[in-house]
């Protein structure tokens, strides 16, 4: 039915699951310019600046984690709708003949004289007089077959595959901020505008993912100082 050799291999024998995670750098440069502009009594204005990055200085090598194995059910289920040995068998040879077995509400593979058949003997085996196991709805001599065994999950990081990871991807905001000292409780109020020169918008060429990140935004905020 097939030899399968892990994420690092030929075969990896899974889903193909690909999943895109932030990770995160081991670097980060991060700066704040402002200037306030004292209008009158308790109101002023600040203009700022923001830009900051975080990269990876070090090259990091791709990693593997493996779990330990266990028995396939339910641990496979888990996975999802597809998550059984009768699966990766059929994921590696799409020919062989299914049937779905009403007792378990499983896909299984079909058998006949201990090795299991494919789609086209099967298909050869049906005619109208041709006697069938009404428990399984099989041409006699037929049969379910579940595969059991013990399976494991391979997660593969691709660093070197990484993105967003250069120095020069850094994020930056322009904007205003009006601020008004409230009398009594002494605490600012801060209308504020900022503008996202590098915002991203739609689909990105680098992962597939819609980014909805704004131009512009209108922010207010009430803090106590210190």
């Amino acid at each position: 039915l097939g030899t399968f050799t892990g994420v690092g291999g030929t075969n990896p024998g899974g889903f193909g699951v690909r999943r895109f995670q932030a990770t995160g750098g081991d670097t980060q440069l991060l700066g704040n310019f402002e200037y306030r502009i004292p209008l009158f009594g308790p109101v002023g204005l600040a203009a700022f600046a923001d830009i900051g990055t975080a990269f990876n200085l070090r090259k990091g090598a791709d990693q593997v984690f493996s779990t330990t194995f266990n028995a396939d059910q339910p641990f496979l289920l888990r996975l999802g709708a597809l998550g059984s040995l009768n699966a990766l068998a059929l994921q590696a040879n799409p020919d062989l003949a299914v049937n779905f077995d009403r007792q378990s509400l499983q896909v299984a593979l079909v058998g006949r004289d201990n090795r299991v058949v494919t789609s086209g003997e099967l298909a050869s085996a049906f005619c109208t007089s041709c006697p069938v196991d009404p428990n399984t709805g099989l041409p006699t001599g037929f049969y379910n077959v579940f595969l059991r065994g013990e399976a494991q999950t391979n997660t593969a990081v691709r660093l070197s595959r990484a993105v967003f990871d250069k120095i020069g991807d850094f994020r930056s905001s322009l904007g205003l901020e009006l601020r008004v000292q409230l009398p009594v409780v002494n605490v600012p109020f801060r209308l504020i505008y900022a503008y996202n020169p590098n915002a991203r918008t739609g689909v990105s060429d680098e992962v597939p993912l819609i980014f909805n990140e704004k131009k512009s935004v209108f922010r207010f905020s009430i803090g106590r100082t210190f």
